[in-house]
């Protein structure tokens, strides 16, 4: 979907970067723009793909707010198993859903009611609903139009979730710099204090003195020790934020070294990966930026990552000269270099595989796909 192609009433929720404020604002807009005398919108909340009512225009109760939904569960689980708009003219009176839902719904005087899935790329951010007091079908428009305000909001939650995952990212490389700073600096002034005190300690002939320094001696320790766990616990990530955090600072580094501007992007949440395939993208990360230092001659470097349905997506493209020409199949391994060539059989043994290609506006792409744990392989390059 382009960027053309966003409504109007989305451009506004796209810049307030909430998934949950997106989808409330979608349910606002569903309501007018469809004439609808109640929409909700609702996100989703677990792995199996329940979703939780977060959001309700129109309403007159509070029953249907924090409705949760379990896939094939009435209109909305159904929604999110046939990944399309689904739609009754009769709630309460249909043989085509459960009906789980039936008291919250006549609480609302609902009838016609219709659901249609947030998704994007396969992926299932929630559910929108539009819902009239009248029993009558709705029509193809309607149903057509939910579903477009659906992908389009589904846009704005993938958008929310990749700046929520790139803060958390950044929280956790700052309180990592700290940590690291406060160790050399305070640990090294607290490590140079108790041997200086003990030096002094050992002069003394035993007496009060003495004992003021051996307290002071061993304060000194404790605070040493206290900054050792307060350090390693700033210090400490999440296992699935380690990699795009341990990238970051690669980043970071390559362009104090190499005078490149150099980003990291995390499209939203990625998935955990065992050791083996966080190392392999990590190597891939840091030979490419190797590569691009060394031949490339360029201005700029964006690593960006993010997940498929079955593994995890690292990218280095720059704008620099493209220092490996033609595909990877048509060079010899003395063109492609040993550095890349190990790195593509790394990720073959990990189930992974890499491509290297010359973009359209200059400079080059190196793209390496690996695995989640659980996930085979698929087919094609």
């Amino acid at each position: 979907m382009a960027a053309g192609d966003i409504h109007p009433d989305f451009v506004t929720v796209l810049s307030l970067l909430d998934s949950t404020a997106a989808l409330r604002h979608a349910a606002e807009v569903v309501h007018r723009r469809l004439g609808a005398d109640l929409a909700a919108g609702a996100e989703r909340v677990g792995d199996d793909e329940t979703v939780e009512v977060r959001a309700v225009v129109g309403g007159r109760t509070e029953q249907l707010n924090g409705l949760v939904v379990a896939p094939q569960i009435g209109l909305g689980g159904q929604a999110t198993v046939l990944r399309r708009t689904v739609a009754v003219p009769d709630y309460c009176a249909s043989r085509a859903i459960t009906h789980d839902f039936d008291d919250p719904v006549r609480a609302e005087g609902l009838r016609a009611v219709m659901a249609a899935p947030v998704v994007r790329a396969h992926r299932l951010y929630g559910v929108l609903y539009a819902a009239r007091r009248s029993v009558e079908p709705w029509a193809d428009r309607d149903r057509q139009e939910l579903l477009m305000l659906a992908r389009q909001t589904a846009v704005a939650m993938e958008v929310a979730d990749g700046a929520r995952e790139m803060t958390e990212v950044a929280v956790y490389s700052e309180r990592q710099r700290l940590a690291v700073r406060l160790h050399d600096s305070v640990g090294a002034t607290l490590f140079g204090l108790r041997a200086a005190l003990m030096s002094v300690e050992a002069l003394l002939p035993e007496g009060p003195a003495r004992e003021r320094l051996r307290v002071a001696v061993e304060q000194a320790k404790h605070a040493t020790t206290e900054l050792r766990s307060q350090t390693r616990s700033l210090y400490d990530t999440p296992a699935d934020k380690g990699l795009a955090i341990t990238i970051r600072g690669d980043c970071r580094d390559f362009a104090a070294r190499a005078g490149v501007a150099a980003d990291l992007v995390v499209l939203g949440e990625l998935p955990r990966l065992d050791t083996a395939r966080s190392e392999a993208l990590l190597k891939v990360a840091r030979e490419a930026l190797l590569n691009v230092e060394k031949h490339a001659g360029a201005h700029s470097v964006l690593v960006s990552m993010y997940a498929t349905d079955d593994g995890v997506v690292l990218t280095v493209a720059d704008d620099g000269a493209v220092s490996l020409p033609g595909p990877p199949d048509d060079r010899g391994p003395d063109d492609r270099g040993l550095g890349l060539s190990g790195l593509a059989e790394r990720l073959e043994r990990v189930g992974g595989r890499m491509t290297f290609a010359a973009n359209e506006e200059g400079g080059s792409t190196l793209r390496a796909w690996v695995p989640t744990p659980t996930a085979d392989p698929p087919a094609g390059p």
